[in-house]
């Protein structure tokens, strides 16, 4: 018998007062339950209990051992529940890493009402513009561009890769549209900082070759929320995805341009996933929290 099991069967026999009512409360014959006793009290060179053919009571050593386990006992029990119900129940600390343009708009707004749900569980969230980033050094789940490599990950798809070039309906009464790709190059073009590389936009013409085009104008940005304020304020044309100006468009603020030619940004065409890592007993936390945001957006965006 496992020392651990041997120490409960102690302190059962001490509070129900006999080795055999013990030994059952823990699936045990009485002669299983004794012999578990007496090797123990060998290990421990120590006499536990002065026993008679009706009575089992401690000794001075036993009752002073069980003083020091038992709250010892207490604290893994604890442990062991608490451990359990993090995997059964929505609990403890979830910390998040996440793209920052898509969480404040995607993520954030729907913390209260998953905290509503989940009182149990507290957040911690960090927001970055990085990309590549993984669940790891404490990180429970990753929100980004994109599926890591490997089969290390799992990854859940919140939205779509799509991107929209567009400009503000007062930039286009001033300076018109482009009807074609090769148009955009005569417009400032707002556009993502990628190191020391030139931006580039990759066009899907309609014989289903690419074209790529170096664009240039008055902003680069990592930033996509930086990007999007100076489209509204008539700066340029951008190139942003939908789940960021979707509702710009929606409220006429900004108008779609080129829409029957698919478009992205170099290397800006993956789709959001919230990705944690691959295990057979994902904490339930994770698994709470990845299925209310799939339930709070529509995929399809």
């Amino acid at each position: 018998m496992d020392r651990l099991t041997a120490l409960r069967l102690f302190l059962r026999t001490l509070d129900r007062g006999g080795i055999a009512a013990a030994g059952r409360s823990l699936g045990l014959s009485a002669t299983a339950a004794s012999r578990a006793l007496r090797e123990l009290e060998e290990e421990l060179a120590i006499r536990l209990f002065n026993r008679t053919t009706r009575h089992v009571a401690p000794t001075e050593a036993g009752r002073r051992f069980a003083a020091h386990i038992a709250p010892l006992l207490e604290s893994l029990d604890a442990a062991m529940t608490e451990a359990r119900e993090m995997h059964e129940e929505a609990t403890g600390t979830l910390r998040i890493v996440a793209r920052r343009s898509y969480a404040l708009r995607h993520v954030v707004p729907h913390l209260a009402s998953f905290r509503a749900t989940h009182p149990r569980v507290e957040i911690d969230l960090a927001l970055t513009e990085q990309t590549g980033l993984v669940p790891a050094h404490g990180v429970d789940l990753v929100i980004r561009l994109g599926l890591p490599s490997g089969k290390s990950f799992v990854g859940h798809r919140l939205a779509s890769g799509r991107r929209i070039l567009c400009a503000s309906p007062d930039y286009i009464a001033r300076h018109g549209a482009p009807a074609t790709p090769d148009a955009v190059l005569r417009h400032p073009c707002l556009t993502y900082r990628e190191a020391d590389e030139a931006p580039v936009w990759v066009f899907t013409l309609a014989s289903g070759n690419q074209q790529e085009l170096a664009v240039s104008g008055p902003l680069r940005s990592n930033s996509g929320e930086a990007l999007r304020l100076a489209a509204l304020d008539d700066m340029g044309l951008v190139l942003l995805p939908e789940w960021m100006i979707g509702e710009d468009v929606a409220a006429g603020r900004l108008t779609p341009l080129l829409s029957s030619l698919p478009a992205w940004p170099g290397r800006y065409q993956a789709e959001i996933h919230a990705v944690h890592a691959r295990t057979d007993r994902l904490p339930a936390k994770i698994v709470a929290f990845v299925a209310h945001l799939l339930a709070a957006e529509d995929p399809a965006v």
